[in-house]
């Protein structure tokens, strides 16, 4: 029997449906391979869009999530980098280290991977200045990973665009760290602890070598190892540590020698300005003036509680003996000029004599170069009357 007419009927609707089905699945397949390419890249966008604002917050919400939905895509990847930066320019310097770290070990021979170095050590050493420019004796750690950071871009990338830029900062984390260390030696060496001294300042020496504060860690390591009774080399002299005084120490010739690439001249371009500052630029303003008054007796701890925390002095030594330096006040007739004062440590008493009070550090550098040679020879220091009022109140 042949068909009839709505049987053909009916076998070509169902052929435009089966059609229709096999279109419909095809597009499908289409748009839902589309839009994983389009959102990452919209989530990319969006990202870079918010950072150019400034809006650095709403950018490491899309960088985020373009990372979690689309790991594997190539926006992802430089997602990542641009993830680091926005928690660097937020300041959150763990987030930074960690997705920086994160993509080095990911993406060891990535073509960006020296940025992801450096970003690690930027973001190290801008946390580690924040931290050294706070009034503390102690080397911040954030400082040592900053150096271990950057010293690791260089070894890397000795070439790279970021080198010169990393050399600068290397330096002036040296310089600072250097300065801090000694500042602490001789801060140890006021509190009677020689043994601490010596340490600090030998590491100087050792480690931060082509630093402008090489001589005086030098000098301080000479007189820390004088009363530990050992000679430049560590090893024990004739004289105990019990039969030289503090006083004595100070005065003694350094005999650490110092590399042959180190001078006192050795200062980073990016140094701080009060310590590269040299005696001629110090201008007829700052022309040292002490601003102590007249008086008939002897200025002690009460006194140097009551000046400006703001003014500077300088120090110039140091015993546990009150009787033998006011002797030494009366006789050099220092009376108008200097101030000692008294601090209790671990039990011990220790008297620091201190001389002059100035408006500005580079008044105090510049009296500290015509002292009276009685002083002069005890290679004195500057010092923050408000560092030392702070040190009496501990």
């Amino acid at each position: 029997m042949r068909p009839t007419p709505i049987v053909y009927c009916f076998i070509a609707v169902f052929s435009l449906l089966l059609s229709g089905c096999a279109t419909t699945g095809q597009n499908s397949a289409e748009q839902t391979a589309t839009p994983s390419i389009t959102t990452a890249s919209a989530l990319y966008t969006a990202g870079k869009a918010a950072m150019n604002s400034g809006d650095t917050q709403s950018a490491i919400s899309a960088f985020n999530k373009l990372i979690s939905q689309y790991p594997d895509d190539k926006f992802a990847l430089q997602g990542r980098l641009e993830l680091a930066y926005a928690y660097h320019k937020t300041g959150q310097t763990s987030a930074t280290i960690a997705t920086t770290e994160s993509f080095i070990k990911d993406f060891p021979q990535h073509k960006n991977s020296d940025y992801a170095y450096y970003l690690r050590g930027l973001s190290a050493y801008d946390a580690a200045i924040h931290q050294l420019n706070q009034e503390s004796a102690a080397v911040p750690y954030e400082a040592k990973m900053a150096l271990k950071f950057l010293t690791e871009f260089n070894q890397r990338f000795p070439e790279g665009k970021y080198s010169a830029d990393t050399d600068q900062r290397i330096d002036t984390l040296n310089e600072r760290i250097a300065q801090r260390l000694v500042a602490s030696a001789k801060q140890a060496l006021d509190e009677n602890n020689p043994a601490q001294a010596a340490l600090l300042a030998k590491s100087v020496v050792e480690e931060h070598p082509n630093t402008s504060v090489i001589q005086e860690a030098a000098i301080v390591t000479n007189q820390a190892y004088r009363l530990l009774g050992l000679s430049s080399d560590g090893t024990a002299i004739a004289s105990t540590a019990a039969a030289i005084t503090p006083v004595a120490a100070a005065a003694i010739t350094p005999t650490i020698e110092l590399p042959a690439r180190a001078t006192a001249d050795t200062v980073s371009n990016t140094a701080p300005a009060s310590t590269s500052a040299s005696a001629s630029q110090v201008n007829d303003s700052q022309i040292s003036t002490n601003e102590m008054a007249a008086s008939n007796t002897i200025r002690d701890t009460t006194w140097v509680r009551s000046q400006a925390a703001d003014h500077y002095t300088i120090q110039v030594l140091g015993t546990e003996s009150e009787a033998q330096l006011r002797q030494q006040i009366e006789r050099n007739k220092l009376q108008n000029d200097v101030a000692y004062y008294k601090r209790s440590r671990d039990g011990n008493t220790w008297y620091s004599l201190i001389y002059g009070s100035y408006a500005s550090r580079a008044a105090a550098e510049s009296a500290a170069k015509t002292l009276p040679p009685v002083l002069r020879n005890n290679q004195p220091w500057i010092r923050k009357i408000g560092d030392i009022q702070a040190s009496l109140s501990e």
